[in-house]
């Protein structure tokens, strides 16, 4: 078994088993935060707080869905439905998960499933792991292409990551603005990027570090709204906010709906014609 009760997928333990395809993402409720990948940075940044956790192998950037470890993110619905204006690639094939914090191996079992999800069956109707010669099935091929893309842009994220640490930029972040991290998050500050020598800073301007860091000190004001998020659901669990007041689950549906306008303005242009609010 793996860690986070992750399974690697063998033909031995699901060559004769199915899966469905996810239609929530009530999974990811009680996650406080999931890895993100260098190229993703930007548009995770504009959504939530990014902010780096450590591992044995290193730091690696996380997208923070919740501040409070014993709280869920306000970014799933009571439902089961993704609020937030973008869905971090590592959420977006469950069951399924990629191994993306470990040193690369033979790849035999970069690919985990999650077999607690319910998602897992006996029923033939649903999609095989894997087919008759024993090969991963088309559908499953397709999320396993998709993970090694995946981790191949986490193993550059985590090198920059590396370059960031031996220039003595990462600190404990405990807070911001008055808000308050969970323990074991760390992040750059403005401070320490100014102390270091030229030559770091052009580096960290080539290979994209400075983008990263940039993304990250920005994103943390994301921080603030995440806190009050979870503070009106106290509240609303309380009672003490009245039906007619718009809660997160609104204030988040509307932000889709506006994303999904420009979108569709965004086409209209393209095509030649004229679109008014």
């Amino acid at each position: 078994m793996a860690q986070n009760g992750l399974t690697p997928v063998s033909l031995g333990r699901h060559g004769h088993r199915f899966w469905r395809r996810f239609t929530s993402f009530d999974f990811a409720r009680t996650m406080a935060d999931c890895p993100v990948v260098e190229a993703e940075i930007l548009q995770a940044a504009a959504t939530f707080p990014i902010t780096f956790r450590k591992s044995e192998h290193g730091f690696y950037p996380v997208a923070v869905l919740s501040m409070q470890s014993d709280q869920p993110t306000p970014f799933v619905s009571a439902h089961g439905k993704w609020l937030a204006t973008y869905v971090p690639s590592v959420l977006r094939c469950a069951p399924f998960r990629p191994r993306l914090i470990e040193p690369d191996g033979d790849g035999r079992d970069e690919l985990l499933v999650d077999e607690t999800a319910e998602l897992i069956t006996d029923n033939p109707e649903d999609e095989t792991f894997f087919d008759k010669s024993g090969q991963l099935a088309p559908e499953l091929k397709k999320v396993a292409a998709f993970f090694r893309a995946l981790k191949k842009s986490m193993k550059y994220t985590t090198h920059l990551c590396r370059v960031l640490a031996d220039m003595g930029l990462f600190g404990p972040l405990t807070t911001f603005q008055g808000v308050e991290f969970p323990s074991g998050h760390f992040g750059v500050t403005q401070n320490a990027l100014e102390k270091i020598p030229r030559a770091h800073l052009s580096l960290l301007t080539s290979n994209g570090g400075l983008r990263l860091i940039h993304a990250h000190q920005i994103s943390l004001t994301h921080s603030i709204w995440l806190t009050h998020a979870h503070a009106r659901a106290h509240r609303e669990a309380d009672g003490s906010l009245t039906q007619q007041t718009t809660g997160v689950s609104g204030f988040l549906d509307a932000l889709v709906a506006a994303q999904q306008k420009e979108e569709a303005m965004d086409h209209c242009r393209q095509e030649g014609h004229h679109a008014f609010l």
